[in-house]
Order: structure tokens, then sequence, then C-alpha cells
């Protein structure tokens, strides 16, 4: 199977562009570019389940906005190809979503997220196309029992500051933790190593 994330650091942008900052500089996303992107941030999505949750998180977005919902499949699929060529989502090809995550973080340098209210609004509405219970979305506005537990390992990550924390840094038992991290919406891929992109 082959499973997708993004990389990159979404940006406030002063005219509002979407813009996303990875290892060699900052991308400005266009139309559905974004939508894509935001639905694979922060998780590792199978390559048949992408349109769908797109789809299903563009519903939650904009309730009331129809147009905004309704992309093709041949566009969704020209702005994935055009994601990974620019270096903005990864694919790697494991059996499982534990196994593809692994591998890409070993070669990943990460940065934390610094969430805006408008961002923790999204986090909501990712939190409940996941199907998640009203009570544990909610948790998107408060602080995660993670950011105690891991309080050192993210002032680490934090001191880097733009550069990125490479995850050759840290020993195996760290990495589960950074993982865990990152699944909880508390770190960003910012770049991932050239050459270790793509299948297995």
């Amino acid at each position: 199977m082959k499973w997708y994330t993004a990389v990159g650091v979404k940006l406030e942008s002063a005219d509002g562009a979407f813009c996303v900052r990875t290892g060699s500089g900052v991308k400005n996303l266009l139309g559905a570019e974004c939508y894509v992107w935001n639905t694979l941030l922060w998780s590792f999505v199978e390559e048949s389940e992408i349109y769908g949750r797109m789809a299903w998180l563009l519903k939650l977005s904009f309730p009331k906005q129809p147009e905004k919902t309704k992309i093709s499949r041949e566009e969704f699929a020209y702005c994935l190809r055009r994601l990974l060529t620019r270096g903005l989502a990864v694919c790697r090809e494991d059996e499982t979503a534990e196994g593809a995550a692994e591998a890409l973080l070993k070669a990943a340098e990460v940065a934390c997220v610094g969430r805006t209210w408008g961002e923790r609004f999204l986090l909501f509405c990712g939190y409940a196309a996941e199907g998640m219970p009203l009570r544990y979305s909610l948790q998107a506005f408060q602080k995660l029992p993670e950011e105690k537990t891991h309080k050192q390992l993210l002032r680490d990550i934090r001191g880097k500051g733009t550069a990125g924390f490479s995850m050759k840094e840290i020993g195996e038992e760290q990495r589960g933790a950074v993982l865990e991290l990152y699944r909880k919406k508390l770190l960003f891929i910012q770049s991932v190593k050239e050459g270790s992109i793509g299948y297995k």
C-alpha cells in the first residue's frame, strides 16, 4: 500500500496567499492544492482514501458553500502529483501506516507548530472528520497532555527554529515520541532528505 503525508510548515501571508515553508524555501499553494495538502497534514493516508477524506473535510469546512467542495478526481490527481513533485508531500510504500511513518520520519526534519485560532478551528474540523466525539474534538482548543510529557523534546525541537530538527539527532525511543507528537498535530514535517522520498 502507498501512504502519503504532507511536508512543510504553513505560514501566515500578508496578502492572504496559502504559503508553506519547506527545507528548500517558501512555496505558494494554489486552488485545490491547499485542500489536498491540508488533508494529508498530520496523518499518513492510504492512497485510495485521500480523495474521500478531502471531500469530507471540505463539507465540514464549507457547509453552506457547495461550490468549494466540488473538486473532480482529475483535478485532485493533478494536485497530488504536483505536491509530490514540489516536495510538499511524500509517499512511502509499506504494509502499514506505522511502517511508512517510521521510515519517513527517520529521514525527516521537524518543526514545532505554533497554532493560530484559525488553525485550531481547522484542527477541530479534522478531528470531527475522523469521527471523533465532540469532547475529544474540543481538545484542539486545549493544551494536550503530550505537551507536558514531552516538554524537553519539544523545547529541543523549538530551539532549532526554522532550521528544523533532524531526526538523526535522536534515538529509537524518541522517534516514537516524535511520531506521537506529529499525530497529535504538535509538529510539522519540515523536510525529508532527498533520496528517501518515494517508494521503498
